[in-house]
């Protein structure tokens, strides 16, 4: 009976590992919209006089561009910009444009909030566990919708971006371009990463293009947070029935 009690307790802990997975929602554009996000190290992330004061940037330190850095419901955010592989500006522009989390790469220009194509721009969002990434809103900036017909504003119209995902331990798992639409639902994806990485890609279109991300939906991957219970209950089951062969 008591061989039964410890398979019990173990089929139980077994049970319990697939704990319940978060769901959060990070609002780039907009001061004062619903689920809107302000980085944890907002206090020193601003963009000087260039730009509206409820914006915000991150800041060079030592000649190295810093990431931003967020929290939304438990997920830990941080995203980083770059120019030609290298550490550049980002940008989130929340008013009066609304734009979203850009790459800022173009110096003194305040409408320049695009991950544009014509710099070799890219944006990585990095999670503090593994995700899957659903409901991201692109914008072509100064809030318009992406039409991929004609340049929405004077930084041209949303394009394509390569996107590449990354698991725990940094290996590349997956790795597609993507036609940028207003809304890009990447729920059908089904890929689940911790670092992805989206950079814009020039296909030979007559108007610059880029992007502005508005806001993303990530749902966290369940853990395994009964596998210490689960181990003891296997490890109780191995002890009784060695008692019971020596008895």
């Amino acid at each position: 009976m008591k061989t039964l009690r410890y398979m019990a307790a173990a089929l139980a802990a077994a049970g319990l590992m697939a704990a319940p997975a978060n769901a959060a929602t990070f609002v780039f554009k907009g001061a004062t919209s619903v689920n809107n996000v302000t980085p944890t190290n907002a206090s020193d992330a601003t963009c000087g006089s260039l730009v509206t004061p409820t914006d915000i940037c991150n800041v060079e330190v030592g000649g190295v561009w810093q990431s931003l850095e967020y929290e939304q419901d438990g997920v830990d955010l941080t995203v980083n910009g770059y120019t030609g592989g290298e550490a550049t500006r980002l940008i989130q522009d929340r008013s009066p444009a609304d734009s979203g989390l850009g790459v800022w790469s173009e110096f003194g220009d305040t409408s320049a909030d695009q991950t544009q194509s014509s710099s070799g721009e890219a944006i990585e969002f990095i999670f503090n566990s593994l995700v899957r990434v659903t409901d991201v809103e692109f914008n072509a900036g100064a809030d318009t919708s992406c039409s991929n017909v004609t340049p929405a504003t004077i930084e041209g119209t949303c394009g394509s971006f390569l996107l590449q995902v990354f698991d725990t331990s940094d290996v590349e798992i997956f790795s597609m371009v993507y036609d940028v639409t207003s809304v890009d639902m990447l729920a059908e994806l089904g890929v689940a990463g911790k670092r992805f990485l989206l950079t814009a890609l020039d296909l030979g279109e007559d108007f610059p293009t880029g992007f502005s991300i508005g806001q993303l939906t990530v749902n966290q991957v369940p853990v395994p947070a009964a596998l210490p219970l689960l181990l003891s209950g296997l490890a109780g089951l191995g002890f009784a029935s060695r008692r019971r062969k020596s008895a």
